[in-house]
């Protein structure tokens, strides 16, 4: 019985080297024939590889487009939107496609005359840069595609029906102020603090927003949030004397004229008190506030680009290319407040700040 169970086991202990090396050899005959075709070896997953040498699609060469660009002011916010749009243009290897008429027009009766001309001259898209020449543009055409650039709430101005689905000829991309992130760099920047205030004027609108976006994020994040809104100068001088007295351990101060028009008032009490205040913009940085989280109006032109892109190579239409909120933010830290202020900076907060001496600018 046992010799049976071996000479069976040699059996098949043979059949399986023999398939084992015919397998081998079909496969070196296979791919011997096969070596133009094969892919060199970069050391990386295919998957991963796929996704390294992805491309733009291509765009046939004589599909040609005229975008007009109006910005309403020559500032740095706007100047910056229109590089990141001209940038992602190149980018995507769109310059003898596109043909570009730039204006820059303050005035308002001649930025309409100049959105007028562009219509008149039959340009397949307008980009608008701000709110005014936004607005201009919807009021004269419904016909030609507008993607703004720079717009805090689209829905809120009655540009568009809703921000998924705008339902019109106008689309684009929001630069709300980020005031999650505004709260998220408290977080970062002063991880002890467990008490916060908002001082923001009643009136605005667009800053209540962003005293209640602030306090619930502050909420969320284990901060306690007081808010203290404002309708008249005097009572500045009383909100500041209640957050002394609450021990509040860091200010925030949304975009928000009113409250920049006191700023000096505010920060010469929080300066002398050791409070650090977080502002809604780096206007109000400069001025000498501690830090912000800003946008990146070059990520917004960029976005505002694809935009464009979509609508007129992909077919897309504005009707329903829903308004883009998510972009690129960076976060600024004011040094001279970081130095009046005393306060210390580890190399894990520096990591994830710029920091800016506004002392040495003219």
């Amino acid at each position: 019985m046992k010799k049976h169970f071996v000479l069976i086991m040699n059996i098949v202990l043979t059949v399986v080297i023999l398939g084992a090396v015919g397998f081998t050899i079909f496969n070196v005959l296979n791919n011997s024939g096969d070596d133009d075709l094969a892919p060199a070896s970069t050391g990386v997953p295919v998957s991963q590889a796929s996704e390294a040498v992805t491309e733009q699609p291509t765009v046939d060469p004589a599909e040609r487009y005229k975008i007009g660009i109006v910005q309403h002011y020559n500032n740095a916010d706007s100047n910056d939107c229109y590089a990141g749009f001209i940038s992602e243009l190149n980018e995507r290897g769109l310059v003898g496609n596109v043909d570009i008429v730039y204006v820059i027009e303050e005035d308002e009766k001649q930025c309409n005359a100049e959105i007028q001309r562009l219509i008149d001259e039959k340009c397949d898209l307008l980009c608008t840069i701000g709110p005014y020449p936004t607005q201009a543009a919807a009021s004269l055409t419904t016909d030609i595609p507008i993607v703004f650039a720079g717009i805090a709430d689209p829905e809120k101005a009655g540009l568009i029906a809703s921000n998924e689905n705008p339902g019109g000829n106008i689309t684009g991309v929001s630069s709300y102020t980020p005031a999650f992130e505004q709260i998220d760099l408290v977080n970062i920047l002063l991880p002890q603090a467990k008490n916060i205030a908002a001082i923001y004027s009643s009136t605005d609108e667009n800053a209540v927003t962003q005293a209640y976006v602030a306090a619930k994020e502050a909420e969320e994040l284990g901060m306690k949030a007081e808010t203290y809104p404002i309708t008249k100068p005097e009572e500045i001088d009383d909100a500041l004397a209640a957050i002394k007295k609450a021990g509040t351990q860091a200010v925030y101060l949304p975009v928000d004229k009113f409250i920049l028009s006191h700023i000096d008032t505010i920060l010469a009490y929080t300066d002398k008190n050791k409070i650090p205040v977080f502002v809604g913009n780096e206007t109000m940085l400069r001025v000498g506030a501690f830090a912000t989280c800003t946008v990146n109006y070059t990520s917004v032109g960029r976005k505002a680009a694809g935009q464009c892109y979509d609508i007129l190579f992909e077919k897309k239409d504005p009707a329903s290319l829903s308004v883009i909120y998510k972009y690129d933010c960076y976060n600024i830290v004011n040094q001279a407040a970081v130095d009046k202020l005393g306060i210390r900076l580890n190399e894990t907060m520096r990591d994830q700040v710029q920091i800016v001496d506004y002392s040495k600018e003219e």
